[in-house]
């Protein structure tokens, strides 16, 4: 029983481990704190919202402000990063080399990483709060569905450890 379950597993695992080869020798993902803000979204759609060009000036200069911003942020996010492994960027088999100490470690950088996150999606909420100042309300509802599904589209999909995201 436990073969045959270990071996449907295997089978299922084949695909995915395809189209992750093939994904990452695309184009590599972003990482979390590279992708685009709400802000430089509504900017990509500035046509979908009929901005004016006083409105699209006002949120290129609420995007550079927010550049600056989260730029020590982001640099010390790549400091936290872990080195990547020597070889053909694989993790390597088996437990991590070392002691407790490096468990601790990894737990206090990722603990770091996470306030770090929080506070690029707190600055990209400010700057969106502020964006959206500059916009009528036609321009807001439009807005608002344009980055959510723009948002959902970038969510994990089926497959995950819990299965399908909530309400589907």
């Amino acid at each position: 029983m436990k073969r045959h379950l270990f071996m449907l597993g295997l089978l299922l695992s084949v695909p995915a481990f395809a189209e992750a080869t093939t994904s990452t020798t695309q184009s590599a993902p972003r990482p979390p704190h590279e992708r685009k803000s709400q802000v430089q979204m509504l900017l990509e759609h500035r046509q979908d919202l009929a901005l004016t060009d006083t409105q699209a000036a006002g949120l290129e200069r609420i995007q550079s402000a927010l550049d600056t911003k989260n730029a020590p942020l982001k640099q010390s996010l790549e400091a936290l990063r872990p080195p990547r492994p020597p070889g053909d960027g694989m993790r390597p088999q088996g437990p991590p080399s070392g002691s407790g100490t490096d468990d601790a470690t990894r737990r206090a950088n990722r603990e770091q990483a996470q306030g770090l996150f929080d506070q690029l999606r707190t600055n990209d909420t400010q700057a969106y709060q502020e964006a959206e100042q500059l916009l009528s309300d036609a321009q807001k509802t439009h807005a608002r569905t344009l980055i959510q599904a723009e948002m959902a589209a970038h969510r994990p999909g089926h497959g995950g450890r819990g299965g399908p995201p909530p309400g589907e």
